[in-house]
């Protein structure tokens, strides 16, 4: 490509006036690379022994029938779904035969898979007389191999979306026939107990050579839909790619000015909300109106169940007003989730009514669910662009974007983050940092909603905060650091009774003690403003009383 069409391209695709082009010793050419596809999918069974389970509850069937009971229990991937049990009586060995011709996301040979992984949800004894195991057949030697047992994970506890992957020693390859077949299959010892599971699947994952050639810098940014400044991505070889710059604008266009990131335009004067120290607050995302007369000055709402007409109301009324919507999950029942393509928030493969990205509790039989996002993929941005512009043109005046923590680790599942997407605290706060720019290049503010871990590294980044229940667990202190100290507010949600059951005796005192709710130690009265809820239910009318 000459170097007049490399810059050339992407001005004329975004038909974009202002642009200049990429200095000429910035364009990378194309060049050949070898390239590693890693990829993963989980897999169902495609046959079974057909020896039958003995046990005397009735609960019959075998392997055969694990396949069928785990479809059926939908409501996700932690509940505790106890009809659908299968129970393996004592001495009990079944296998499952699974194949690689069941991969719909890539075809390797059974040389390129490098890691297999059981999946699955069970209860059973945990005591060595009675204790149940898993394996896989290696083929190399004729032989199984034992991968995991019950011994030392609890006697009768459920145990939700367990990973059982193949020992580091030993080489999936060996694991794989001739023909891609591999299988697995349960022993129940001896003992008076059955073991009882509602799934297993397996885990596939593999690394494919090939040859690509890597796209121009040019045209990875048009790619992007970039037309200036330094822009990071995956290029269409799936590396990690970051050109310098896009380009640059002509004057008085300016790189990000019409409000789109990376794209010349021409600022409109606006001035973002300020939210500074001692500001009032009300928050309420199950109503679509509340009262205009509540004694707060900011007004905290769901973006899209408040109509542009309420929003007005409460800014007529002399409210701030900033709205909610999540930023880290996908929500089944929001107008906008057929935008979210489903490789962003389910594991290609798998079933994703049980997912290992469903949200905990939030999945319910019958209702709405919503999975942990991929942020790293550039749909979810596109998504999230598309929001915080109809929070601008709905008249909101600064954004909450909710669950921007998902890299944290949660002990509770068996993932190395909380959002089970393999996200790294570095991809977290370029993802946040991503969602502040955004919001301030269309004039909104926007609240560093939790993160409480990330306070120090992105409070520079955000107009205000909001956490939950950061007194509850002595971790208000860096928002007194890094929001109190630069006058910017705190606003604080506390509950009688959170989504957990766990009760804390709140009340409205202000001293140190450990349930006095409007004396956070370090903070002096009306820096943090604390809402006190009866339950986990956030809506004015549900409101326990409030610290100002």
């Amino acid at each position: 490509m000459s170097n007049w069409s490399a810059w050339l391209f992407p001005c004329l695709v975004l038909l974009t006036p202002g642009c200049l082009p990429l200095e000429a010793d910035d364009v990378r050419e194309p060049e050949a690379q070898q390239q590693s596809l890693p990829g993963s999918e989980v897999i169902d069974f495609a046959s079974a022994s057909t020896q039958a389970n003995t046990d005397a509850s009735g609960k019959s069937g075998g392997m055969a029938v694990l396949k069928t009971n785990s479809a059926n229990c939908t409501v996700g991937a932690y509940a505790d779904c106890y009809a659908q049990y299968i129970e393996f009586s004592p001495s009990y060995s079944g296998s499952l035969s699974f194949n690689l011709s069941s991969l719909t996301q890539a075809a390797p040979t059974p040389a390129q898979v490098t890691q297999l992984s059981l999946l699955t949800k069970y209860q059973g004894p945990g005591v060595a007389a009675s204790y149940y195991q898993w394996q896989l057949y290696r083929f190399s030697t004729s032989s199984w191999v034992s991968i995991a047992n019950s011994q030392g994970r609890g006697d009768w506890v459920w145990t939700p979306a367990l990973t059982l992957a193949l020992p580091t020693t030993e080489v999936a390859s060996n694991f794989v026939s001739s023909t891609g077949e591999i299988r697995a299959r349960i022993i129940k010892g001896a003992g008076t107990d059955a073991a009882q599971l509602d799934s297993l699947r397996l885990q596939v994952a593999w690394d494919i050579s090939t040859t690509c050639t890597a796209e121009t810098d040019a045209a990875f940014c048009a790619r992007q839909g970039a037309s200036c400044g330094q822009v990071s991505g995956t290029d269409n070889c799936g590396q990690a790619r970051t050109v310098a710059s896009c380009g640059a604008c002509q004057s008085p266009r300016t790189c990000g000015g019409g409000g789109t990131p990376n794209v010349c335009g021409e600022a409109s004067s606006c001035t973002v909300a300020a939210f500074p120290k001692g500001t009032t607050w009300m928050w309420d995302l199950e109503h679509n109106a509340i009262p205009t007369n509540l004694n707060a000055q900011v007004y905290v709402v769901d973006l899209f169940n408040t109509s542009t007409a309420k929003i007005q109301e409460y800014k007529t009324a002399g409210k701030k007003v900033v709205c909610y919507f999540s930023a880290g999950s996908y929500e089944d029942w929001r107008e906008d989730a057929n935008q979210f393509p489903q490789d962003t928030y389910c594991t290609p493969g798998e079933n994703c009514a049980q997912s290992v990205h469903i949200m905990g509790d939030w999945c319910t039989a019958g209702g709405g669910c919503e999975w942990w996002l991929d942020h790293r993929k550039q749909a979810v941005r596109t998504v999230m662009t598309a929001r915080m512009q109809l929070a601008k043109n709905k008249g909101c005046d600064a954004v909450e974007p909710d669950n921007i923590d998902g890299y944290s680790h949660d002990d509770e599942i068996s993932c190395t983050d909380q959002a089970c997407w393999g996200l790294t605290a570095a991809n977290q706060l370029e993802y946040n940092r991503w969602l502040a720019t955004t919001a301030h290049s269309l004039c909104l503010g926007i609240a560093l909603k939790n993160d409480v871990d990330q306070v120090p590294a992105l409070a520079d980044s955000f107009d205000f905060a909001i956490n939950e229940e950061c007194q509850r667990f002595n971790e208000c202190g860096a928002y007194k650091t890094w929001f109190t100290n630069k006058n910017k507010a705190v606003f604080n949600a506390e509950y009688r009774k959170d989504s957990s059951g766990d009760i804390t005796n709140w009340t409205s005192c202000t001293g140190t003690g450990a349930t006095c709710a409007c004396g956070e130690s370090g903070f002096a009265q009306g820096d943090m403003r604390t809402l006190v809820f009866s339950t986990a239910s956030v809506r004015y009318d549900n409101l326990q009383f409030t610290c100002w």
